[in-house]
């Protein structure tokens, strides 16, 4: 049975994958150890001797990242370079977390793993320093796996989901941007997808997300429809609700290899978002 550090083990991803990998895992936070220090983490490591590194830990406040590009950088890019080359001399396999703003967000079409070069092209500083962490690690060789994921919700954890059912319970209409398309991704489902990607010891990159495209309007839709709150939802274009960080309109993510490893896709959106909200919308 290998053994897993889990770094970032507090936050919203890290506490689920805590929890389902039970005595696995060795958890750790930013109180302990920092991961963009080298020494620190070589400490970490010869302390942990862990088969598998699975890094949870990245800037994520994708809005304050465009007024501290370097402060993203740092945990984003520098960190997972380091993290790879710790994880290269002590033949542990590493996983990195990442994204799906790491692309250009145009057409309609989804996005391949193995997808080309012209496909990339963020634009903004969040997507840009997490291609930067995926092209450093891409470049220093060893064993590791990039798992790109998005639109994350579950316990513990400021959601969208959470946000919506809070917020349709108090107010009679919500507006709500129709023109951006992913899939919502239930972190027990992403915590399954990335420990059968550590127990293979998984190389490459691999899209972790529940199966089909929606936009956030039909997800807030279902939301309410589900919960039975007497909210209207209206849809709304990108445009109407600026915001620093530019958003990708199209966050569609194909998984087929991911699809090929595990005998098959994660669930669909819908199952996966029905079953979350199943203790608060039964009787």
């Amino acid at each position: 049975m290998k053994k897993i550090l889990l770094i970032g083990s507090q936050g919203l991803l890290g506490r689920t994958l805590q929890r389902r990998l039970g005595e696995r895992a060795v958890g750790i936070d930013r109180d302990r150890y920092d991961i963009t220090d080298a020494e620190q983490i070589e400490a970490m490591l010869a302390w942990a001797r862990p088969s598998v590194l699975i890094n949870c830990a990245a800037y994520t406040a994708v809005d304050r990242a465009e007024s501290e590009p370097e402060a993203a950088r740092r945990l984003n890019a520098d960190a997972v370079e380091l993290l790879g080359q710790a994880a290269a001399r002590h033949d542990a396999h590493l996983i990195a977390i990442s994204t799906d703003y790491v692309f250009n967000g145009q057409g309609s079409d989804p996005f391949a793993e193995d997808a080309p070069e012209s496909a990339f092209g963020p634009e903004s500083v969040y997507g840009r320093t997490k291609l930067e962490g995926e092209r450093r690690l891409r470049a220093l060789g060893g064993s590791w796996c990039i798992a790109r994921t998005q639109w994350l919700y579950g316990a513990g954890g400021k959601n969208f989901v959470d946000t919506i059912a809070g917020l349709a319970a108090q107010r009679p209409t919500l507006r709500v941007v129709d023109d951006q398309v992913g899939a919502p991704t239930w972190t027990e489902d992403l915590a399954g997808a990335l420990i059968t990607l550590a127990d293979a010891r998984a190389e490459g990159v691999y899209h972790t997300v529940n199966s089909g495209y929606v936009s956030w309007c039909e997800v807030a839709r279902r939301v309410v429809a589900r919960l039975e709150l007497p909210c209207e939802i209206v849809p709304c274009r990108s445009e109407e609700f600026p915001t620093p960080a530019r958003r990708p309109q199209n966050s569609r993510l194909a998984q087929s290899k991911f699809a090929a490893l595990n005998g098959g896709p994660l669930r669909p959106w819908t199952e996966a978002l029905d079953e979350y909200l199943a203790p608060r919308a039964d009787p």
